[in-house]
């Protein structure tokens, strides 16, 4: 009987001990979740694509180190590249259609952005009428799409970006038994 209680006593030490903070634990950091993990950036020129796979009014969607991005030339041919997802609902921008002035419509609210700055242009979520603008419209503050620098270099298109962004969000959740980073596939990291 004495046995079983010093056991059921240590187990709930052990138990514990893994949820108290390092300075009051001898067990060290074996029983403690993984969050202090710290990355730095790595920004640098990535090739996207060839300069000969995009012509004026073109949108290629690319995946580049787990980012989507959309190419896009513009109707005059100046190439942009923006985060291919539309930052009201997630829509992915390549299913949009070009506007003037280097705009890029969304294809389910018909907001416009501005290509070179993400900004909204015009009417935050204009469609469908009346449900557009005044409920699918405050779900979310208008917010502008993100942009990326793009240069054409040696017949290629390259992105600026930094090589480490995805590793660097993930690495904010803890993990470990029952963690934070299932992936969409029923994985885990």
């Amino acid at each position: 009987m004495m046995k079983a209680v010093i056991i059921a006593l240590l187990v709930t030490l052990l138990t514990v001990s893994a949820f108290v903070p390092s300075s009051f634990s001898r067990f060290g950091s074996r029983s403690q979740l993984n969050m202090a993990k710290t990355i730095g950036k790595k920004e640098e020129w990535v090739t996207v694509l060839k300069s000969k796979d995009i012509a004026a009014g073109d949108l290629v969607p690319v995946e580049v180190d787990g980012l989507a991005i959309l190419i896009a030339a513009d109707l005059d041919g100046k190439i942009f590249a923006i985060a291919n997802s539309c930052p009201h609902l997630g829509t992915p921008l390549e299913n949009g259609r070009l506007g003037e002035r280097s705009t890029i419509v969304c294809p389910l609210h018909k907001s416009a952005f501005s290509l070179q700055t993400g900004e909204v242009v015009g009417d935050w979520c204009p469609f469908p009428p009346i449900l557009g603008p005044l409920i699918l419209g405050n779900l979310a503050p208008p917010e502008k799409v993100g942009t990326f620098p793009v240069r054409a270099k040696g017949g290629s298109i390259e992105v600026f970006i930094d090589r480490n962004l995805k590793e660097r969000f993930e690495s904010k959740y803890w993990s470990g038994l029952l963690d934070a980073q299932g992936k969409a596939t029923g994985d885990y990291y």
